[in-house]
């Protein structure tokens, strides 16, 4: 067995490769430099010259708000990349693993299953949704991992903003409408090679419901539990209206993870925490 990672500098792709090597999993992983998803002809050459099993997809577009105004960019990356690895795979008789989002939800059925209907609300969400339905047209024994409020070790995301902001500022404010299940990379990572022969669509999220403030009170506090300095006072919640961002969110979208007993992201909290606030 040999996988390759494709999207080698992001979150995900990062928590795969120090779990794998933990495992002693043979892999390689490759950046967008080395091969764009979006190149038909690199990725040919990749699989007809590189050696593996399974291709783990880590990368896409992740920006939720700018999807608006690139619209192109987003579903050359999050659809037609993946129809294009997807063709790939199943002509060359390899595993594939996707990754998608609870953004593929309208947020007004609460809580989501792996078989319930997609109605996503942004050019993000629908560009994910997009790349669903091309990842099993065309490699029906393919592997889809919903996952939502995905934080990690490496990376941009919410936990890192947070810390940067209350380090900063003595009041912030934060989203308190918006429910959902926080996800530790590292987690998903370990449960994702538990899953490498699968096929079918997954939901993997940590235990644990709550808001963007919610989550952000659990931050705050950690923060002072570790001794971690920083200048915020209070840590205000507004509604989703309020922040007004350009893409539209679902307001609960939180995934079903009925296969799963995962432990609770305040845990992974802890551990991302020190690492991010470490001398």
């Amino acid at each position: 067995m040999k996988l390759w990672i494709i999207g080698r500098n992001g979150m995900l792709s990062r928590a795969l490769q120090r779990k794998c090597r933990e495992k002693g999993i043979d892999f390689v992983a490759t950046s967008r430099k080395e091969v764009d998803v979006e190149d038909e002809a690199a990725l040919k050459a990749q699989f007809e010259t590189l050696h593996f099993s399974h291709v783990i997809n880590c990368s896409g577009y992740t920006a939720v708000d700018l999807a608006e105004e690139e619209k192109e960019r987003a579903y050359a990356l999050n659809a037609e990349g993946v129809a294009l690895l997807a063709k790939l795979s199943a002509l060359h008789k390899k595993k594939l693993i996707h990754f998608s989002t609870d953004y593929v939800f309208d947020g007004k059925e609460k809580e989501y299953h792996e078989e319930a209907e997609t109605a996503p609300l942004s050019v993000y969400g629908k560009s994910k949704e997009e790349g669903e339905k091309l990842l099993h047209k065309h490699h029906p024994q393919a592997l889809l991992i919903r996952t939502s409020w995905l934080f990690g070790k490496e990376g941009n995301h919410f936990v890192k903003t947070m810390i940067r902001l209350m380090q900063e500022k003595e009041e912030v404010h934060v989203v308190d409408d918006q429910w959902g299940r926080p996800t530790y990379a590292d987690d998903l990572a370990e449960e994702t090679l538990t899953l490498l022969d699968d096929s079918g669509i997954v939901h993997y999220a940590n235990h644990g419901e709550t808001t963007w403030h919610g989550f952000a009170e659990v931050i705050k506090k950690k923060l002072e539990e570790k001794k971690v300095a920083f200048k915020c006072q209070k840590i205000k919640p507004i509604s989703t209206k309020t922040f007004d961002a350009k893409a539209s969110r679902p307001l609960s979208a939180i995934l079903k993870t009925k296969r799963f007993s995962p432990r609770h992201w305040e845990e992974g909290l802890e551990e991302v925490i020190d690492h991010v606030t470490q001398p």
